[in-house]
């Protein structure tokens, strides 16, 4: 008897207490995971003491989902994101930190192994990244770490690359040569190799440099160039009125409120992996492990990350002699405000900012290929209004904006190819406008289409929001287009001062070939009492299509007269 309790009471032991020393155990073992460290050098320009560089090591930016397969799908439209174009570190996750000592030299130790970008940053020096370093166990060095990075911008050029050895000039190319495979590695030019042997020897042992930043507090008369990996601070309104420069890298930012007016000719084009920054100059040093403990781990819960003091916005005018491509422009109450006739843009992101491109009281203007994004204003991610008789609005991207695109007060562009995605209003026209609306994809917004007094041409879209297209007193043509709502597909607003107007909505695709659900899906004169059928109009849509138009949505080109 005594026996039998005694195994009971063991085999009861070892149910209740195994699965516990089994997760103790694999707690232990987690906490012993493999860690590496990192090592490396970070002078600052023209300084013999260059102590106190913070050196963070921060988490990948999440890329949004709905970007990444917009840029997977459509490669030739809007701008494909990486972590040059998301990562900021203003609101990045901090894993460690490091500083340096007087020669500039750092280590930071016990990073679990993994991929991250690289922050140096210091008082007066601004601050730079290294993206998409890989740290395995054991010892890390930055040289190296920054010639495997896939989005290394940033390289130096150093004599731990290729040995100076006072060789003639044409020696210490044959043997970067050597080392770096090939001059023409988007991380290596003969510029920055000249730029190097000119430089002092202390600053050739650094593997990244930092620059001191430049206090702008006078207008631009002059000829003038913003260099790369160098700050620019825009303490008050200015005036450019000469020549601007703005090399692919460089970082402009600008305090609260501030405008940045030019005038002169610019050229601020930069490269796919080096855009030129124009920001706000909010938060800039710190890191956010000290002033945000708790960051949030959603990259998407918007609401809950920190705001920061709004620029007010880069102003065109004057002459046409203006190139921009390649820019971010966020935190801003305009990012750009175009009143050049004619003017292009392309290949630019606006993000987190009361209004993200803006056009008005030109002529024409042409965008293509920007990415709008976090737009909270109905001013929208792009604006054209009062009067722009012309232009494209084509193959750009605009998400969680308020309005993705908003045509204002008798503007007439071509909005074709563009993607919207969650936004209140995904294209917006109002006011004596006509814009030929063709071959969008309009997705989880609000309402796909809001016209107020207008008379656009709506073809070729693809609309999958809560409403598809409301028109108030508007005079519209809608047709081959494909429509799935869930509320109404079309709706007619009731405007008391006058006799409705119809609309021409034939040969659209409602995602149904029954008569009876197009008419719920459509809101007009039908559907409201009989004494107020006179101030609403009649919906068309007889014949409507039995399957999908295929010519709908983005297209390589825009279609015309398919049928």
């Amino acid at each position: 008897m005594r026996n039998k309790k005694f195994y009971i009471i063991h085999f009861t032991f070892f149910i209740i207490f195994t699965p516990i020393i089994l997760i103790f155990l694999g707690c232990t073992s987690s906490t012993g995971s493999a860690t590496g460290n990192i090592i490396g050098t970070i002078h600052l320009e023209n300084q013999e003491d260059h102590s106190g560089i913070v050196v963070g090591i921060y988490e990948l930016a999440e890329l949004d989902p709905d970007i990444v397969e917009a840029n997977t799908k459509w490669p030739h439209i809007g701008v494909k994101i990486t972590q040059h174009t998301e990562f900021d570190h203003r609101f990045g996750i901090l894993v460690k930190t490091g500083e340096t000592d007087a020669s500039g030299s750092f280590e930071i130790a016990d990073i679990p192994t993994g991929v991250y970008n690289v922050v140096a940053i210091k008082d007066g020096f601004g601050f730079r990244y290294i993206y998409e370093i890989s740290i395995s166990e054991g010892d890390n060095s930055l040289s190296n770490l920054m010639k495997q990075s896939p989005l290394n911008d940033c390289f130096e050029v150093t004599d731990k690359n290729f040995e100076m050895n006072n060789q003639p000039a044409g020696g210490q190319v044959e043997e970067c040569k050597m080392n770096n495979e090939s001059l023409s590695s988007t991380h290596y030019s003969l510029s920055i190799i000249h730029s190097t042997l000119d430089s002092k020897a202390d600053t050739q042992k650094a593997d990244l440099i930092l620059f001191p930043e430049t206090i702008i507090t006078t207008d631009i008369t002059e000829a003038t160039t913003f260099e790369s990996y160098h700050h620019y601070i825009i303490e008050q309104d200015i005036i450019v009125d000469d020549e601007l420069t703005i090399e692919p890298g460089a970082v402009i930012r600008l305090n609260e409120g501030v405008k940045m007016s030019i005038y002169g000719d610019l050229t601020a084009v930069g490269e796919e992996d080096k855009f030129i920054w124009f920001t706000s100059n909010d938060s800039i040093y710190t890191m956010n492990a000290y002033k945000y403990p708790q960051m949030p781990t959603d990259t998407y819960n918007k609401s809950s990350f920190p705001q920061l003091a709004l620029y007010n916005r880069i102003e065109l005018n004057g002459s046409l002699d203006k190139e921009v491509a390649w820019c971010k422009f966020d935190w801003a109450n305009c990012g750009l405000f175009n009143h050049i006739n004619g003017f292009e843009i392309s290949d630019c992101i606006f993000r987190r900012s009361n209004c993200g491109f803006k056009a008005e009281s030109v002529n024409s203007a042409f965008c293509s290929n920007l990415l709008c994004e976090d737009i909270t204003n109905e001013d929208g991610g792009i604006y054209f209004g009062s009067s722009v008789d012309g232009g494209d609005i084509k193959n750009n991207v605009c998400s969680n904006c308020v309005s993705g695109i908003k045509i204002f007060n008798h503007s007439n562009p071509a909005v074709k190819n563009n993607y919207i995605t969650n936004c209140i209003y995904g294209i917006d026209v109002s006011y004596n406008s006509s814009p030929n609306i063709q071959n969008n994809e309009i997705f989880l917004s609000e309402c796909g289409v809001k016209t107020i007094w207008s008379h656009p041409i709506i073809m070729y879209n693809i609309i999958n929001s809560e409403i598809g297209i409301y028109c108030y007193y508007n005079y519209i043509e809608m047709n081959y287009n494909n429509i799935f709502c869930d509320t109404y597909a079309i709706e007619l607003g009731y405007y008391h001062e006058a006799n409705g107007i119809d609309i021409n909505a034939q040969n659209n695709y409602f995602y149904t070939t029954s008569e009876e659900e197009i008419q719920q899906l459509i809101y007009d004169k039908n559907d409201v009492d009989e004494s107020q059928q006179e101030h609403i109009g009649i919906v068309y849509y007889n014949p409507f299509l039995t399957h999908e138009c295929p010519y709908a949505g983005i297209q390589e080109s825009t279609i015309n007269n398919i049928y």
